[in-house]
């Protein structure tokens, strides 16, 4: 197999100009110093009108970071995608691939599959499936859409990926039809996903049915879509619709353990850690399990590596699972994460690989492409990680038994992936 690294860029550069990469620097650095200003001057000032009005002066700074974050990665030139080649192309031909959803997003009365879910919260998780094509003419870690570029106005299934069915089902229905799925298959293995910051209820199918697809998932795959906003400056609205889940989030574990799984592998993406953390840790101290879970993953973990490791760590201590951290230091959404937050997230390396009790941490920075999300997606876009995933899942291997070289000093010893 040879290696391709083409250039590709990510769907959000588009209006972006190379030429603004002199001025998007010269602006962060301005907006940095403006806000390390109105910091200090803020925690000089108790609650009153006139430190109210410096938090507002200094969240508008911060939303004005966060888009000049994402478009200063676009400007790099050196943005590639890592594509394992074989011998010949596959038939260009499509499959269709179906996930079962839980979801506390409020419906919004559409009836296209893209706009069926909008980003308020509902009272009651919403069941269902959705159905996703995918062209076979492609390699693991691709999610192909139509690109104004090429001039393709319209989807082709042999090139595209097309979501194209939302079906609502009954709680009760849900459950019987994953359960159903469950007895059909070998090993009755159940694949939980759980997206993160910016994205939407389209976006969550999409990358679901993908991740099943290139994993070669021998099972039945289900996503938790919590009610994200969907945009680069929806972070505060984000991080509110991540913690008002929990309860939704609790109830859905409850009906994944009584569905009979020999298996369950929980995959969690950058703010959707925190939900999924969070509740395990809640269900740890009211003794709740979730039978046979075997694998728990946290892929570009946006969450405060201090209160991880001193407040829910502790409380996940008896839980018997296997546990892994991705993280990457060209994650661009965790280093805009920092604009908001002054502390480290568990899912970055830049300053130094960080190792957690109980975790077996993977640098994947060499191999993290920034090719969509801005390079935090990198848990389905790149294949080295894909295949990592799938020696871990598939085959239960512990990090010393797969490719990975060791790096640090016991205890805190920590892998990476090149």
């Amino acid at each position: 197999m040879s290696l391709d690294t083409t250039p590709r860029v990510s769907a959000p550069c588009v209006a972006v100009k190379q030429s603004a990469e002199s001025d998007i620097a010269e602006k962060i650095k301005a907006l940095n110093t403006n806000a390390d200003d109105l910091k200090a001057r803020i925690a000089k000032l108790s609650d009153g009108s006139e430190k109210s009005a410096l938090d507002k002066q200094l969240k508008d700074i911060q939303e004005q970071l966060l888009d000049l974050v994402f478009e200063q990665e676009c400007t790099r030139s050196d943005l590639t995608i890592q594509v394992l080649r074989g011998p010949s192309d596959p038939p260009t031909k499509w499959i269709e691939i179906t996930t079962y959803f839980a979801t506390n997003r409020k419906p919004i009365g559409s009836t296209t599959p893209d706009d069926f879910f909008g980003s308020e919260r509902a009272s009651d998780n919403q069941f269902g499936k959705t159905i996703v094509s995918i062209p076979t003419a492609r390699k693991p870690g691709e999610l192909n859409l139509p690109s104004l570029w090429r001039f393709e106005l319209s989807s082709d299934p042999s090139k595209h990926f097309i979501f194209k069915q939302v079906i609502p089902l009954e709680a009760a229905t849900a459950t019987s039809e994953i359960t159903a799925e469950l007895a059909k298959s070998n090993k009755s293995s159940l694949l939980v996903f759980v997206h993160g910051y910016n994205v939407s209820f389209a976006d969550a199918a999409l990358r679901t049915a993908q991740l099943a697809h290139d994993l070669s998932f021998p099972g039945t795959a289900v996503f938790f879509s919590w009610p994200s906003a969907g945009t680069t400056k929806g972070y505060w609205h984000d991080e509110e619709a991540v913690q008002l889940s929990e309860s939704a989030f609790d109830s859905f574990l409850d009906r994944i353990a009584g569905m009979g799984a020999s298996e369950v592998f929980l995959i969690a993406h950058s703010m959707g850690n925190r939900l999924v953390m969070t509740v395990l840790e809640g269900r740890a101290a009211k003794g709740k399990t979730i039978p046979n879970l075997k694998e728990l993953m946290l892929a570009a973990p946006d969450i405060n590596a201090e209160i991880f490791r001193e407040k829910i760590l502790p409380g996940l201590a008896a839980l018997d699972v296997h546990r892994t951290i991705y993280a990457s230091s060209s994650d661009v959404a965790l280093r805009a994460s920092k604009i908001v937050h002054d502390y480290r997230r568990v899912g970055e390396t830049e300053g130094g690989v960080q190792t957690f009790n109980g975790f077996e941490t993977v640098d994947a920075t060499s191999v993290a492409p920034v090719v969509r999300s801005f390079g935090h997606s990198y848990v389905v876009d790149s294949t080295k990680v894909l295949g990592d995933i799938a020696e871990t899942l598939l085959l239960h291997f512990n990090a010393d038994q797969r490719s990975l070289a060791k790096e640090g000093t016991p205890p805190e010893n920590w892998w990476v992936l090149k």
